[in-house]
């Protein structure tokens, strides 16, 4: 499957929700998401706050809406992927925990005369579930376009804590064009590369907010020249992130680099890269560390 952050995409992408049903007798459970965080935002100003310096239009939320959002630098590269939700007067943010404390100290410092108090929910934990019945206990946060929803909760009884359940939910997600980034991937990539317009990130009629000019001008002026992409293989394969990988289609090499990557439940993996590769062409195999692995479609 190719992802290459067009609008045409969406139509494909959006057909395969993020949706992961755990059976425990006729109980549907939920499943313990351990590489992300929430923080709430709350006081009068926490929206206006949060539209001054997120990519999205966190003003138009009603209440129990969600969108994703970027939160960027002054030169317009990503710092952190966050799904945002409104809840009564209260925003709940969902972020890669690698980054969360960083990514809240930095918000605190431009509080400054507003009305607003963050609160990262350390107690809390991060699951997925399915569905849109309303939950006995925790914050449903619903996903963009998606019957499934992220689940702020400090009961962990009807959580599965498997890491095979979170590696499925994980690849839906890779696969739906969500990435979230981490420490090493913060801060090195445009909206654009990471194709985060198609996932509803990024409004480009909004007012200004950190690295606004930068990432209007590239998709107004057409300048973007790096796409991303999912390569997937029925073989393991072990790559950390911003590791240089080649991507082989018609006879010629592409670099790539490495931004995430999921387990597939057939022992294979999927690995997701940003390239300057034509998005249109089909990847054939891709070469890490010397080693050639070929890909197949899904």
């Amino acid at each position: 499957m190719l992802i290459s952050g067009l609008e045409a995409v969406v139509i494909e992408l959006e057909c395969k929700c993020l949706s992961f049903i755990l059976q425990n007798g006729n109980q549907t459970q939920m499943v313990k998401l351990p590489y992300l965080s929430a923080v709430r935002f709350s006081g009068d100003d926490a929206g206006d706050f949060l539209h001054n310096q997120l990519s999205a239009d966190v003003l138009a939320l009603a209440p129990d809406e969600s969108t994703f959002a970027c939160y960027c630098e002054p030169k317009g590269r990503v710092l952190a992927l966050m799904l945002v939700a409104r809840k009564l007067d209260d925003y709940y943010v969902v972020m890669s925990g690698s980054l969360v404390a960083a990514i809240a100290n930095r918000l605190k410092i431009y509080v400054m005369r507003a009305n607003v108090k963050v609160d990262v929910l350390d107690e809390m934990l991060v699951a997925g579930c399915h569905g849109r019945d309303e939950v006995s206990s925790g914050t449903r946060l619903g996903l963009p376009d998606s019957d499934d929803a992220l689940l702020i909760t400090d009961d962990d009884s009807a959580v599965s804590m498997d890491p095979g359940d979170s590696d499925v939910w994980k690849l839906a997600e890779l696969e739906r064009g969500v990435v979230w980034l981490d420490s090493d991937t913060s801060a090195q990539f445009l909206p654009q590369m990471l194709g985060y317009s198609s996932i509803g990130a990024v409004n480009f009629r909004k007012g200004c907010y950190p690295g606004q000019e930068i990432v209007a001008r590239i998709h107004y002026l057409g300048k973007n020249k790096r796409h991303p992409r999912l390569l997937c293989s029925a073989e393991p394969i072990s790559v950390n992130p911003m590791v240089k990988i080649q991507c082989h289609a018609a006879g010629e090499s592409y670099p790539a680099v490495v931004v995430d990557h999921g387990k597939r439940q057939d022992g294979g993996s999927c690995v997701f890269v940003v390239s300057r590769m034509d998005p249109e062409l089909p990847a054939e195999k891709i070469e890490v560390e010397g080693q050639l692995v070929s890909l197949v479609q899904v």
